[in-house]
């Protein structure tokens, strides 16, 4: 925080909280976050991946908006028209579990005991009290979105688009309803999602039953982990290439308990190594069942109820949990002679992700899409580039199920959704419409309902990229600028969506507008813990973002996000880490306090370019540097590439050496030489805050406002860097940076052997280069303020060495600080003598468990690449400690 715009006092500490929220208001009520023209006289637009109206923030999502909000900043001060379209996902199972929950809770009653339309009312009063709190948090990680654009799956627009290719499609038969398998929740008594199922290891065991064959004294052995659904068998299937079994194909096996006669047939889907060789097939209960009665024409028979209790068809095992019967009716089997075996196994076992109870595969009479030739079309445009991924590996994952669509199941058996917009009359006539019809179009009968069912959540989303910009409305996309912003630009989400999201979004889109719906797929990184666990309840690792933003700052968060966000697959997230990057934001606010006294005199601008010296013309050229490798990789969305740039430039190139080059001048007696200096740090720390604003919004902002003229504009809507070419100095660049090295080299070789900072050293260079030798030899003030070096000797790789020094090589300079005199040699003999037998023996701990083949076959990867790492570098210490003793005893 600051006390005055107009006078140097700033607080000693940076305090995130104040600035934050100072800085927030302020963009969003100068509308700094909706879209303008700009010089680049484009558009670009990002929609965020609506987060579940039932969602909190987590990690995965503060980088989410991490990396998009940074490229919204970039873009916009790229000259961009620029639109961060916010939005809320309606999340059919979730949000209605919620509300049940808590109407059970508070009620003691179930949605049964409601009228739909009573219960969805419930819903909505809920969504409107809390279903916003993930939009405020993430204003708080700085998402400059123009929340004008917020949008709702359940809205008047998205629920018009959903309409409208819901009926287009059914018109075309892309859409039909058929009996087939799902996967069905019993306690939401709702088809689900594969994503919506989490599979999870089960003890149970493997029941062997005895199959009689009909006319004959041979029998077949048949295992099964749920002998309750025997109920169901329609067949009996063996591999007709197997010798035991292939003769009886064609018989006829009598099913146990109901006696049923079915069909023994040859299916190369029964695995000749494992089992008994007979697969007992129950296709409305089993999804390999279901494709092996497809493929030879068995009758389906379902055996439960929608709650998962069997059936009537179950004798008088009927209403019995599938669980309670697998024991109830192997003790039959038992009692009756015909359970063979009883062995232990586990198995994973599909549960639902929100009820937690166990999936049934069951048929049932669903929606679906006919996906064949929409999957084509979403394959030919990545293959022709009409949108890339980035990875682009993440394009295998893409086409390895678009090339192999399964028609997609789009019905659930809820009530909060987007109702299926067919209709039915008394006369048993269908058909579908995008208006509320009450009357039938081909008989006039106005008994009329329509389908109870609502449509699976991704088919709003997949119409998302369209209907938030007002499609198929005509008004809504005129004021939407539908045509400005579509197709969207990039997509940023994560690789476990790929198939449920971005396909979608891409058959949809393709389908409807006839374009792709974003020209880039950006898949980040999943966000793990600093061991690379995935975070869970169960391992109670979980990063909470708003303990990380209130203890380090949104800034320190947001980078530390940024800085691990590249072409990687995980971000493993350690706490410490951020606060390491808490110091970097300190840095910047500190370094800002240091020169700020010297600024007022300086220059915005860069007048006179042959007035500079040269450690000016350096650090202006590695700021130039910095600048185009920062482009460069926000381009292409390697934000870790482009923090790193930036980090070492701020920290390393600036602060630890430009500043302190900086300080003889600034206290010194010649006026025109601290304007000059004064004018290069002002104009390069301005640089820094432009470069820092997309991914450091916040402290950056609070800076320029003590930094701009006072006909300037806040930072947001200032341009960002570009690569100048008047700023290209090779030579100076190239020298200065060999110099840093170098004394770099001097200090770490005086801390090596605790040599006291106010002591002075002899320093011997060797080069064969002879344009380092005059240049280091002309450097020598700089050598002795920088590295309390009293005597330089420079000279070239021929000259003889001193005896009794240390050393440092670098790739293109020897430097020996000579130790006879500036410190007792005996004493670092026997210090070293004894360090070197401590790192042996640590070395050959190390060793010892990269040579164990057990150890190295059994320890996860990231303990043997810590082995492999620990090791090499013992080794090299050894060997850096061994030259040392050589040169001491010399």
């Amino acid at each position: 925080m600051t006390t005055n715009n107009n006078t140097n006092e700033l607080a000693t500490t940076y305090s995130p909280a104040d600035v934050e929220s100072k800085w927030y208001k302020q963009w969003e009520s100068g509308k700094y976050f909706k879209p303008k023209k700009g010089k680049a006289n484009k558009s670009f637009c990002i929609i965020v991946p609506p987060p579940n109206v039932t969602g909190k923030l987590h990690a995965g999502h503060a980088l989410d908006i991490t990396t998009q909000d940074s490229l919204i900043r970039f873009k916009r001060m790229k000259g961009y028209e620029t639109l961060f379209l916010p939005g809320l996902d309606h999340a059919g199972i979730s949000t209605q579990s919620v509300v049940e929950k808590m109407v059970f809770e508070k009620e003691k009653k179930t949605r049964r005991d409601f009228t739909r339309e009573e219960f969805v009312k419930k819903i909505w009063a809920w969504k409107e009290e809390y279903g916003n709190h993930i939009l405020d948090q993430q204003r708080a990680m700085g998402a400059s979105c123009d929340w004008d654009y917020l949008t709702f799956t359940l809205d008047p627009i998205p629920n018009k688009a959903v309409k409208k290719f819901f009926v287009d499609m059914y018109n075309k038969k892309m859409i039909y309803q058929s009996d087939y398998i799902v996967n069905w929740d019993p306690m939401l008594q709702s088809a689900v999602s594969d994503q919506e199922v989490d599979h999870k290891d089960v003890a149970g065991n493997f029941f062997h039953i005895k199959y009689a064959i009909k006319g004959s004294d041979e029998t077949l052995e048949v295992a099964t982990t749920r002998p309750e659904t025997l109920f169901g068998d329609t067949a009996v299937a063996v591999n007709p290439s197997d010798e035991r079994f292939k003769h009886l194909i064609g018989k006829t096996a009598i099913i146990p308990l109901c006696n049923r006669e079915v069909p023994i047939i040859g299916d190369e889907h029964v695995d000749l190594e494992k089992g008994t060789g007979c697969l007992k097939v129950t296709p409305g209960h089993d999804f390999n069942d279901f494709e092996i009665g497809k493929r030879h024409n068995l009758p389906i028979i379902n055996i439960l109820n929608k709650d998962g209790t069997l059936n009537d068809i179950c004798l008088e095992f009927k209403g019995l949990s599938t669980k309670v019967a697998r024991n109830v009716v192997s003790k039959k089997l038992d009692e009756l002679g015909l359970l063979l075996d009883k062995k232990p196994h586990t198995h994973p076992v599909g549960h639902g992700e929100r009820s937690g109870v166990p999936i049934e595969p069951m048929v049932s009479k669903q929606w679906f899409v006919n996906v064949n030739d929409m999957s084509r079309r979403a394959v030919v445009a990545v293959e022709n580039g009409d949108m890339k991924f980035y990875p682009k590996e993440w394009e295998n994952t893409y086409y390895s199920w678009l090339r192999n669509p399964k028609d997609w199941c789009i019905s659930r058996q809820l009530w909060w959704g987007h109702q299926i917009p067919v209709f039915y009359c008394d006369n048993n006539h269908q058909w579908a419409s995008e208006h509320n019809d009450t009357e039938c179009p081909t008989c006039k009968s106005t008994k009329v309902h329509q389908d109870p069912d609502v449509l699976d959540t991704w088919f709003s989303s997949g119409l998302w990229p369209m209907s938030t910009l007002g499609w198929p409305d005509e008004k809504a996309m005129e004021e939407k600028k539908f045509h400005t912003f579509f197709p969207t630009t990039v997509l940023v989400t994560g690789y476990d969506i790929i198939f449920f999201w971005v396909a979608r979004m891409m058959m949809m889109s393709l389908q409807t507008q006839d374009q792709v719906p974003f020209k880039d797929t950006y898949i980040h990184a999943i966000v793990r813990d600093k061991l690379g666990r995935k975070m869970s309840k169960s391992l109670g690792n979980g990063i909470d973002p708003f303990d990380m933003i209130a203890q380090y700052g949104t800034d320190a968060f947001r980078f530390a996000l940024a800085s691990g966000a590249g072409y990687n697959r995980g971000i493993n997230l350690d706490p410490d880490r951020i606060g390491g990057y808490r110091n970097f934001i300190n840095k910047v606010w500190n370094a800002f306090r240091f020169i700020y006294p010297h600024l007022q005199a300086g220059s915005a601008q860069l007048t006179d370019m042959s007035k500079l010296d040269h450690h000016e013309r350096w650090i202006l050229a590695e700021l130039n540097t910095t600048t185009k490798v920062m482009n460069d990789s926000l381009e292409i969305y390697r934000y870790d590439e482009a923090c790193a740039a930036v980090y070492s430039f701020v920290y390393d190139k600036y602060c630890s050496w430009f500043i302190e080059l900086s300080k003889n001048i600034l206290n010194g007696d010649n006026a025109a030489v601290k304007l000059q200096r004064a004018s290069v740090l002002k104009f390069v720390f301005r640089k820094i805050l432009a470069l820092l604003h997309p991914i450091t919004p916040f402290i950056t902002e609070e800076l320029w406002s003590q930094l701009k003229e006072a006909n300037e504009d806040l930072l947001i809507a200032q341009d960002y860097p570009e690569y100048d070419k008047a700023l290209e100095f090779t030579q100076d660049q190239d020298q200065m940076n060999k110099f840093v090295e170098v004394v770099t080299s001097i200090r770490n070789l005086r801390a090596s052997v605790n040599i006291k900072p106010k002591d002075e050293v002899n320093v011997e260079l060797f080069t064969d280069h002879n344009e380092l030798v005059t240049y280091f030899r002309a450097n020598l003030v700089n050598f002795q303020e920088l590295a309390r070096v009293k005597s330089l000797t420079v000279g070239n790789k021929e000259l003889n060495r001193p005896n009794k020094s240390i050393v440092n090589i670098t790739t293109h300079t020897e430097v020996f600080l000579p130790l006879d005199g500036v410190i007792d040699l005996k004493d670092q003999i026997q210090r070293l003598e004894k360090e070197l037998a401590k790192t042996t023996a640590d070395h050959k701990n190390y060793e010892a468990r990269m040579n164990n083949e057990k150890f190295m076959a059994n320890a996860p990867e990231n303990v043997r690449e810590e082995v492999k790492q620990n090791e090499r570098e013992l080794r090299e210490k050894i060997q850096s400690i061994q030259e040392n003793l050589v040169q001491f005893k010399g």
